[in-house]
């Protein structure tokens, strides 16, 4: 049995790394789409959509004027941020303990192992420190149901974003008028305006798109444990996912400066190309054309496969008549294909300790801290430019703090607060962008004041923490074999949540 157990834990720890070799791309490479999962939200943005290359969805001046606006979605003045809280948190699902339900302790006058008298199944999310004896295996499988609706207390559905332009120097001996410096900089930004010589008026020009992320997971979770010692479990935890996320926006370009016949043949320097977007007229670029200057662009995909495989041990360090102590590591192995947000794509180490008291009512406290290395996902890949460089995923500390009570001799309710403190991850927050004015004509001689547009603003290098209380039932069905039902609610708004997240479970020990 031993041997069995040993080769299973082998084939999670080896068999499934190669995972992490499969090929990193750069998201918005030229005219062609990416198939994977990490590059559906970018490219809303990007190749068939508000694109910067010569394909569908060019933003055209004078019929030829690429997207110059792309750059604020690279520098995380856009959706970046939520692209990395997706692909971070998905490797980092909540699963249920590994622990067994039903414990074993050794009769001396039997010669064997028999069920403990414990009072309660034990906890669902949370973790109590004994083990389930020498020789003894425990099997389980759930499933959870994760329904994102949120990102950092922001609604996915109605995410506001403005796309401002990049800076471009004016050219004071330019022959085309609309390269010239703006003759009127009231109400321009300094980035426009310093160094000498001012930026041409059209930098005035912005976007604001209204974003919509509809993104699922469906977890299914085998689990393995085997009591090596008395006082050592050995358990595997693989998960298997199957995510869907698509995204679409709705994108309005204002127009602050006016462009003359030279450079916009309907007045105006930024508008969709036809080309790329059906909904506008073919006459729209063509003179006395009705400008098209609003375009919705959406991208979707799904995928499923094997997750981050964690790997844990844990030794109980004191056994009382009532109370325990344990200590143990969890492993999380990249084994999850990173680039369809199946997993982290480095490796996440969490040393923890457990600390539980068994009656009626059973109180346990776990806490642990998780160090993690880099990954893409966190890196840079978005962008003709990307260089494909990855950077830290932010360590965690996680905290879980409950109790299990036996409510009848088969049945334990459960209850728990699941916490975790991200550190130096990023965070978004709802702000205003006020515009840099209006111009009345094409040498901007008068400026009508900027108004506020919603805006999502960035905090980087931050703290953020994730809190859930779960709320849980076990049921003994027949000899060893244990049913579980749960659910996790949110009781704060950081991170990418989902309002409820339901789990079911059976497990059998033996």
């Amino acid at each position: 049995m031993m041997r069995y157990i040993l080769l299973m834990l082998g084939l999670a720890s080896v068999l499934l790394i190669p995972g992490i070799a499969s090929a990193q791309g750069i998201c918005e490479n030229g005219t062609t789409r990416s198939a994977k999962l990490i590059c559906v939200i970018p490219e809303v943005y990007g190749a068939g959509g508000l694109s910067v290359g010569p394909g569908t969805g060019d933003i055209v001046y004078a019929q030829s004027h690429k997207s110059e606006f792309l750059g604020d979605f690279i520098s995380s003045q856009g959706l970046g941020p939520i692209n990395e809280a997706i692909g971070v948190q998905l490797a980092e699902l909540p699963f249920a303990s590994p622990s067994n339900s039903v414990s074993f302790t050794y009769d001396t006058s039997l010669k064997t192992f028999v069920p403990s008298n414990e009072e309660t199944l034990g906890p669902i999310i949370g973790e109590r420190a004994g083990t389930i004896g020498r020789r003894r295996v425990y099997v389980a499988f759930s499933f959870e149901y994760f329904n994102f609706n949120r990102v950092d207390g922001q609604d996915l559905s109605n995410l506001a974003t403005v796309l401002q332009h990049q800076p471009t120097a004016g050219d004071p001996n330019s022959s085309d008028p609309g390269n010239l410096p703006c003759p009127n900089t009231t109400g321009m930004y300094a980035k426009y305006t310093t160094p000498p010589p001012a930026n041409p008026c059209f930098t005035r020009d912005f976007f604001q798109a209204i974003n919509s992320i509809d993104l699922s997971a469906q977890q299914y979770s085998i689990y393995l444990t085997y009591g090596l010692t008395s006082r050592l479990d050995l358990s595997a935890v693989i998960p298997i996912l199957h995510v869907n996320v698509s995204a679409t926006n709705t994108t309005t370009i204002f127009t602050n400066s006016v462009a003359g016949p030279a450079d916009g043949p309907d007045g105006v320097f930024h508008q969709f190309n036809p080309a790329g977007v059906p909904s506008c007229s073919a006459s729209s670029v063509q003179p006395g054309g009705v400008p098209c200057l609003k375009a919705t662009f959406s991208n979707s995909g799904k995928t499923t496969g094997i997750g981050d495989v964690v790997l844990r041990g844990k030794y109980e360090l004191y056994k009382g008549e009532k109370a325990g102590f344990a200590a143990g590591v969890n492993v999380r192995l990249p084994s999850g294909d990173v680039d369809n947000f199946l997993g982290s794509g480095t490796t996440g180490v969490e040393p923890f300790g457990v600390i539980s008291y068994s009656a009626r009512v059973s109180p346990h406290v776990e806490v642990g801290y998780e160090w993690n290395g880099k990954s893409i996902l966190t890196g840079d890949y978005v962008g003709g430019n990307a260089t494909n460089s990855k950077a830290s995923i932010p360590n965690r500390f996680v905290y879980t703090v409950g109790a299990d009570v036996g409510i009848v001799k088969r049945v334990t309710g459960a209850f728990d607060i699941y916490g975790q403190r991200l550190f130096s991850a990023s965070q978004l927050f709802a702000t205003t962008y006020t515009d840099q004015g209006k111009c009345s004509d094409t040498n901007c001689t008068t400026v009508t004041p900027g108004t506020s547009h919603a805006d999502l603003g960035v905090r980087a290098n931050t703290g953020v923490n994730i809190t859930e209380a779960s709320l849980g039932l076990k049921f003994r069905l027949a000899g060893k074999l244990v049913i579980s039902a749960n659910v996790l609610l949110n009781l704060d708004n950081g991170g990418l949540r989902a309002r409820a997240v339901p789990l079911v479970g059976a497990s059998y020990s033996f």
